[in-house]
């Protein structure tokens, strides 16, 4: 795990996108590369540079880390977000895999969906993942009935249902899924967050949230790019 830490957002995003493009670029060129982004509201200005980048973006196969069960088009939905805020410029020539579908639930979606993550990206390449200030990360929360069904590393479903108290429902890709990838970034901001990471990394807490199974397993690297604000 590698921590790179900034005073200012841009000058994080920046970082973060060099280091991705020189990954992407160093990769099979041939090959479809799978790439699962964060929803939420920070990396929104990311992933309006990402649009510009020049990659060879009809080989790059994008989906989503974690997606709410609303309609595709509603405020909450993390694909209306990507494709408000990604899906422009020459990012519009990506391939997009979506986690949401016509079903009524994420149980009985899931099903659908794993399929579909099987068929056309039985790993991942790059993940940029998020991190909310209770340690979850994707829609991995803490003190849900399956939170250790979604950080079982030896998890065979790609993605789960996930029902995080007082939240609306979801669809979270698991954590042995993600791990299938090359490089994990973590993308986060604000203080609060930065103590966080370092509680449990030098596990000045016993309180081991998500995360911490994320930064303390040793089959994917993580990289951390933090800014302070």
């Amino acid at each position: 795990m590698q921590l790179y830490e900034f005073e200012h957002l841009e000058d994080c995003e920046n970082a973060l996108l060099a280091d991705l493009t020189l990954r992407l670029q160093s990769g099979d060129q041939h090959k479809i590369q799978a790439l699962a982004l964060a929803g939420g509201n920070t990396p929104k200005p990311l992933y309006q540079k990402m649009s510009q980048q020049a990659w060879d973006w009809e080989r790059i196969l994008v989906t989503l880390t974690d997606e709410r069960w609303v309609d595709r088009s509603h405020p909450d939905s993390n694909e209306a977000m990507l494709k408000q805020y990604l899906f422009h410029n020459r990012a519009q020539m990506a391939q997009f895999l979506s986690l949401k579908n016509s079903e009524t639930t994420p149980e009985i979606g899931q099903i659908r969906t794993a399929h579909l993550i099987k068929q056309n990206a039985p790993s991942l390449d790059f993940v940029i993942l998020g991190m909310g200030e209770d340690g979850h990360f994707a829609s991995i929360f803490p003190d849900m009935e399956n939170t250790q069904q979604l950080l079982d590393v030896h998890q065979t479903e790609p993605c789960l249902a996930a029902r995080p108290e007082g939240k609306p429902a979801r669809l979270s890709l698991s954590l042995a899924y993600l791990l299938t990838a090359k490089h994990i970034y973590l993308f986060i901001t604000g203080q609060a967050k930065r103590s966080l990471i370092k509680q449990q990394i030098n596990a000045e807490s016993d309180n081991h949230l998500p995360i911490y199974t994320l930064l303390t397993q040793s089959r994917c690297p993580v990289s951390i790019y933090w800014s302070a604000a």
